[in-house]
């Protein structure tokens, strides 16, 4: 087909930042540049590559056939530069994950190491996805595996096109400013609490959580970003739930205080069913890495 490897870049680009502003962004093009090598490989392949949702674009099933071929083209074109500067290395693969914000803290640098050390042939590329779209992102091929997050509570329905693997379970505990002691539960009860919007995952199973404690939480404070509800937690305005893994996003001025029976959270890995070897790979050391 007639297409070029610029426009096979630009391609890649708009699938993983999921709009053609923001590919225009990375690759250092006008949006209208980026806009005709979309059409110009359209016209090559025959087919629409993207679907509007709401104001991103998403990949059409064509798109999703089309992604990871592209992008062993392009590391094959990346293999080809490496050997004509003289370096040594094997077939090379490059793979993206989605992650989210406390897990691309605490495990996403343990992932690379350990990639090096036992794969250094893939290159991992960490891409920040909302934990509610994240298996949709992999099913639209906009990345390759996600880090994501079930909660028994409120579990995740099945999808189609998509295999998860739980690889960490960890409980909620109360958050409240460093050194103060764990509220009673006459406390709980009384205190102003800081939670996540109800209409999330999130917020339903914090609001599960806390009726399983038979605690009916006084919502003071409504937050979407958790590292706000526990900077806000740091400064007395009120008590939040998280695990140990979310902590990562606090600071020296949170304390995160175990309870019994208030449920928690799994830390899933998404694939395809049949996730190609490298995508299949670097599973397994996110595994690992939370295990």
């Amino acid at each position: 087909m007639a297409w070029t490897l610029a426009q096979l870049r630009t391609f890649v680009a708009v699938a993983e930042r999921g709009s053609m502003t923001r590919a225009a962004e990375q690759l250092g093009y006008s949006i209208g540049a980026v806009s005709q090598h979309i059409s110009a490989l359209r016209q090559a392949v025959g087919a629409e590559l993207f679907v509007r949702r709401g104001r991103g674009m998403v990949l059409s099933e064509a798109g999703r056939t089309l992604l990871p071929r592209v992008r062993s083209i392009l590391a094959a074109e990346r293999q080809a530069e490496q050997a004509m500067l003289g370096r040594d290395f094997r077939s090379e693969a490059i793979v993206t994950l989605g992650v989210f914000g406390s897990a691309s803290i605490v495990a996403l640098p343990q992932i690379v190491a350990g990639l090096a050390r036992r794969h250094p042939h893939i290159e991992v590329r960490a891409r920040e996805i909302d934990v509610e779209t994240m298996a949709s992102s992999v099913i639209d091929g906009a990345i390759d595996l996600g880090i994501g997050v079930d909660y028994p509570a409120v579990p995740l329905p099945p999808m189609r096109g998509v295999r998860w693997t739980a690889v960490k379970k960890e409980d909620f505990g109360v958050v409240t400013p460093a050194g103060r002691a764990r509220p009673e539960p006459g406390e709980l009860a009384e205190a102003d609490w800081i939670l996540p919007p109800a209409d999330e995952l999130f917020g339903r199973a914090l609001r599960f959580a806390t009726a399983a404690i038979g605690i009916p939480a006084k919502e003071t404070h409504i937050v979407t970003d958790t590292a706000v509800a526990l900077a806000l937690a740091g400064t007395g305005l009120g008590l939040t739930l998280a695990t140990p893994i979310m902590m990562a996003l606090g600071g020296d001025d949170v304390e995160l205080h175990p309870l019994a029976d208030v449920g928690g959270r799994e830390i899933i890995v998404l694939t395809a069913p049949e996730p190609a070897d490298p995508v299949a790979a670097v599973a397994e050391v996110v595994g690992e890495v939370f295990a």
